[in-house]
Parts: structure tokens; sequence; C-alpha cells
């Protein structure tokens, strides 16, 4: 979604004339693959293979529109639980991905997700997606370079894709107010923490570096350690983050086999770390992957990160 253009030709003005739609024109890229699409109707049958993807269509009011997800990293935010529960859950299969076979059985005209959610084996190539009516959809909140101002576009660029232009531009007011109030605190800061965001991994550490997850820490007051890596998240060793001596570790939690307070166990325990300054003063927080991942959540999340970086302090 690097580009975005609303796409009015011949066609699309008889589009607008007979069937009320205008096209909308994106950019899809997972990183890999890159693909202009153009979506020439409004989907009404969308499938969300990523909680953050299901939540973002769920605020849009999109409830009747989807018709299958998959993918929670956690319990789905109270205000949408009663119209999620009635969304059919798809059964996953191994590495967190759906058969290509019941994917193509739900009929989907719309699919979205993580950037390894759209796979030849888990929906099908682009080609094959295109040849059979279904739109990709990747967030751009996803990319390398990602900011908060992704999401919002994000939520513009799919309330033009399903008709409901309305509703995104309140969502994206809404967050832009929630965000100002942290940001004013913020924005002139100079002496700011040190900050690691640590996912995952025992031999290796899994960490947060650019991109959105960047992009949220510096908007409340902290400084990334890894915000040069350029990807929003890769592999570092306990020796660099050692050299790097973050003074606040910020622990990712989701549905896995290793909990957040195990996580939390480990580096407390590692005797390489006992010396950086986040273990030595016990600054150890976790937050969910799914406040970190792009979605209606953002906004909060960087209240959330305030808390933790100067909650004692202001």
């Amino acid at each position: 979604m690097r580009l975005k253009k609303i796409v009015i030709g011949t066609f699309a003005l008889m589009s607008i004339t007979s069937f009320g739609y205008e096209p909308v024109s994106y950019t899809f890229d997972d990183g890999v693959y890159k693909k202009e699409i153009t979506v020439k109707k409004a989907p009404e049958r969308a499938v969300t293979l990523a909680q953050f993807m299901t939540e973002t269509l769920l605020a849009l009011g999109l409830q009747d529109k989807m018709i299958g997800t998959a993918l929670l990293n956690e319990e789905i935010l109270p205000e949408y639980k009663t119209v999620y529960e009635k969304i059919p859950e798809l059964e996953m299969g191994e590495g967190h991905s759906i058969s290509k076979e019941s994917f193509i059985a739900t009929g989907a005209d719309f699919v979205t997700g993580w950037e390894q959610s759209i796979t030849e084996e888990a929906t099908g190539s682009l080609e094959e997606l295109e040849e059979r009516g279904i739109t990709p959809f990747i967030s751009r909140g996803l990319a390398p370079d990602a900011t908060i101002e992704s999401v919002y576009s994000d939520f513009i660029l799919l309330g033009k894709i399903f008709q409901v232009p309305e509703k995104a531009q309140e969502i994206v007011n809404k967050m832009k107010k929630e965000v100002e109030l942290t940001y004013e605190k913020t924005k002139d800061m100079k002496d700011r923490p040190k900050v690691l965001i640590y996912d995952s991994g025992e031999g290796e550490a899994f960490v947060g570096g650019s991109g959105l997850p960047n992009d949220l820490i510096r908007l409340a007051g902290g400084e990334n350690i890894y915000k040069d890596l350029g990807q929003d998240y890769a592999t570092v060793s306990f020796e660099d983050i050692v050299e790097k001596n973050p003074e606040i570790i910020v622990v990712t939690e989701y549905y896995s086999g290793i909990t957040a307070e195990e996580k939390i166990k480990f580096l407390k325990n590692h005797p390489g770390l006992k010396n950086i300054d986040a273990i030595k003063n016990n600054r150890i927080y976790k937050i969910g992957l799914i406040d970190l991942a792009p979605g209606i959540r953002n906004s909060k999340t960087v209240g959330k990160l305030y808390q933790m970086f100067y909650g004692n302090e202001k």
C-alpha cells in the first residue's frame, strides 16, 4: 500500500453510474511480492487471517461482510466480542496457516492478515487469487518504515474499499486525538529511556526493530535501541543487547507455548543480562503483541507505553 490512488476512467465512471462504486487501486506489498490491485466492487465475503485485521474490520462495522477469521493473539476486544463470536473461526493447520482447500471453500472475495498469511500454500498465489476474484490486502502498517500514519492510511483505504469512508475517518480522528494526548507530553523530550522490545528466543533474541513498534515507542517518549534494524522484528545476540544496555524491556505477550511471565523469568535469570539497567532496576513490562500490530489498539498503546516509561515519575 505504498501507493494509493483512486482510479477514475471510462469504466470507473460507468461503475459509479451503474453500481455506485468508485474503483480503488493500491499496491499490494508483502515484502516479497508487489502487485497493483484494483477493487471494482465492495467486498462481501472477507476473511481475516490475523487478529489485528479482524479488529480493524470490526471497528469499521463490517462484521456482516466477514465470513471467517483466524489467528487470535489474545482475547478479542470486549466491545467486539459479541459480533466476533458470530463469525466462523477457521481451523489452523501446521505453521499457523489454513489449508488452501479450506480457504477456497469459504468463497471469500477479500483476504487479509500477516504477510505470511497470504501465500501460495495457504490461500493461493496472487495470480490465483486474481483468477478467483479475491482481493488480497496487506496492512501498510507492517512495512519496515511504517508509522502511526500508515495505520491511519489503512483505515482510510479500507473505508473506500468497503464504502464506509465516514466511519473510517471517524476512527482516524479519534485515534489521532488519543495519540496527541500523550505526544504533547513527549514531543520535546531529549533524555529518553532506552527501550528493548523482546519477543522471544533463548539462544538469540527476537526483538522489535524499525517500523510501527518503533514509532509507537517514539510517540510514547522512549528510544528503541533497535530502531535502525531495517525490519520490524529481527534476531540479535544477547551480547549486543548487553552492549546497548536498555533501561526498559517490554516483553510481548500472545497465545503461544511460552507466557510473558516465563519470558520475563528467563531474562531475569540470564547470567549475561544481570548487569543491564532494565534488569538491575526491575523495569520489565509486558504488552500484547496485538497492541504493537497495526490497528485500532495503537492509539491506546502509546498511552500504555508512556505509563511504563514515566508512570512513576509524572
